[in-house]
This record gives structure tokens, sequence and C-alpha cells, in this order.
């Protein structure tokens, strides 16, 4: 998909793909995994927060469940084999795809993409399509197909003191 932003070119790549989708209007700006969590009334954990990553030498992206805490971003370097593996800053983003915060879609962006093996415990996800105004719901396997180089990972989560995984 070349423009991330199009409504029909989104509506026209979900249906070529022969998954079943729901484009949702959200009438409030969603700026997390919660706040989509309590809008749609559903569990964070089949939220799909979509964030895009900087390595040495490419982007990536990373869809993970919106249960799953902070992100170790050392531990999934290692475990991808993706060097000085980060976040991209907003202005990387904006940039590169023309995206604003809370703007990152589920798919389109032609990345190689890390799909967090958690979501796969649900029927449905919820992420954002590229459009503030639009959430995607779609089956998590999905994304594996819609994705380029698309990869099933287990995404290390940050601990705290007490060695439990923290939450973002």
């Amino acid at each position: 998909m070349s423009d991330v932003a199009d409504p029909s070119a989104i509506r026209m790549a979900l249906t070529a793909s022969g998954f079943a989708f729901e484009l949702l209007e959200n009438r409030v700006r969603l700026k997390s995994a919660a706040d989509g969590a309590a809008y749609w009334g559903i569990s964070l954990g089949s939220t799909a927060p979509a964030l895009v990553l900087r390595a040495a030498d490419r982007f990536l992206l990373l869809i993970l469940s919106g249960a799953g805490g902070k992100v170790d971003f050392q531990a999934l370097a290692h475990r991808t084999g993706e060097k000085g593996l980060r976040m991209a800053t907003p202005g990387e983003i904006r940039d590169r795809f023309r995206l604003g915060p809370g703007e990152v879609p589920l798919f389109g962006l032609d990345l190689p993409t890390f799909v967090d093996r958690r979501l796969l415990a649900h029927d449905h996800v919820y992420g954002g399509s590229g459009i503030p105004e639009l959430t995607l719901k779609i089956a998590p396997g999905a994304l594996l197909v819609l994705n380029r180089e698309s990869r099933l990972i287990d995404v290390p989560g940050l601990t705290d003191e007490n060695g439990r995984e923290e939450i973002a």
C-alpha cells in the first residue's frame, strides 16, 4: 500500500487480502493501548500497538500486545539479530513515513515486521489503520500475511527490581 492515509486504499488492500476486517470509527483520539481497550470495551491484550523501530541499517515494525508492558530492546535485538535496535524517533517516523504519534498502522509501511505471539490468543486485535479516526479490527494471523518479512516472536519485557515485567 503506497499511501497509508488513504481510507479507500486501506479498504481495497484489506478486501484484496481476503481477511475479514472492520474499520471502526473512534470519536476520540486514542493515544495508548489503555485508551483503546477502555474505548472499545476490550481486554488490554487484544490491543495491538504498532511501533516503528530503527536498527543499524533499516526500519522495522513491531506489533505487540498492549498487555505486554515495556519492551526490553536490548533483549529484542539479541533475540532477532538486529544490531542497534531502538525505537525510531518521532522525527524519523515523520520524515520517513509522514506519520505523527499514534498514526502508525498495523500494515502498509512495507517493513519487515515482528508480531508478538501473545496476540494469537485473541480472535481479533485492534490497532492503528494509519488514520487517527479509524481503528482496524482484524484477526491477528492476518498481520503475518499483510506485512512483509513477518516473523512471530516472543517480545521480551523489562522487569522491575522484583523480577516482574513492568507495565507501560
